[in-house]
C-alpha cells in the first residue's frame, strides 16, 4: 500500500500537520508532496491532503490538483486563522470534500486545526480597518487578540489528534473493505 502525504501551506501551518501525519505512517510505502510543485499521485492508494483555508476553501492550485483524487480514498485536513470548530471552519472543509467526491475519490474523513494567519495579511487587514473599517475582514483588537493565541498554532495535541484521526479512519476503511471482500 502507497500513502502520499500531500500539503500546501502558506505559513507553515498545514505543513507542520503533513509532517506529524508522514512521520506516523510505519506500514507500506511513503511520500511527503507539496502541492505547489504539481506532483502526481498515480500510484497512491490513500492520500492525506491538506491545505490552508482561504476564502471559504483551498486556493485555487488545491482546486486544481485535486482533480487528481479519482479511485483514491482520501482524508482531508486543513488549517485556518479561526476557531476550528466554528461554522466557517466546517464549511470550508465541506467544499474540500465536494472538490473530492465531485473528482471521483472516497473521502475517509478530516480535521480542521487552528493555524497562524500570515503576518502579511494582518497589515493588510489592519490597513482595511483604516481604510473599510465596515469589511468583515478588517482589522479589530478583538481579531488582534485571536492571531496572537493563534500564532503558535497548531499545537503539538492538534497534531497528535491530526495523526490518531487519520490512522483510525485509514484503519476504518481497511476494516470496511476486508468486510465487503467477505
Amino acid at each position: 500500500m502507497k500513502f502520499v502525504v500531500a500539503y500546501r501551506s502558506l505559513t507553515g501551518c498545514t505543513k507542520k500537520l503533513a509532517e506529524a501525519i508522514y512521520e506516523s505512517i510505519d506500514e507500506g510505502e511513503k511520500e511527503l508532496l507539496d502541492i505547489k510543485e504539481r506532483p502526481d499521485i498515480s500510484d497512491a492508494d490513500i492520500v492525506a491532503l491538506g491545505y490552508y483555508v482561504i476564502q471559504g476553501g483551498p486556493d485555487d492550485l488545491v482546486k486544481d490538483w485535486i482533480k487528481q483524487v479519482k479511485g483514491k480514498r482520501v482524508f482531508l485536513f486543513c488549517t485556518l486563522a479561526y476557531f476550528a470548530d466554528s461554522k466557517h471552519a466546517f464549511d470550508s472543509m465541506q467544499s474540500a470534500i465536494d472538490l473530492v467526491e465531485e473528482a471521483g475519490g472516497e473521502v475517509l474523513g478530516n480535521f480542521i486545526a487552528n493555524g497562524a494567519l500570515a503576518p502579511g495579511l494582518i497589515e493588510r487587514f489592519k490597513k482595511m480597518a483604516r481604510e473599510n473599517p465596515d469589511n468583515p475582514h478588517a482589522y479589530t483588537e478583538e481579531k488582534g487578540i485571536r492571531y496572537e493565541i493563534f500564532k503558535d498554532h497548531p499545537s503539538q495535541k492538534e497534531c497528535d489528534l491530526a495523526v490518531e484521526r487519520f490512522h483510525e479512519r485509514v484503519l476504518l476503511s481497511q476494516r470496511i473493505r476486508k468486510l465487503k471482500e467477505q
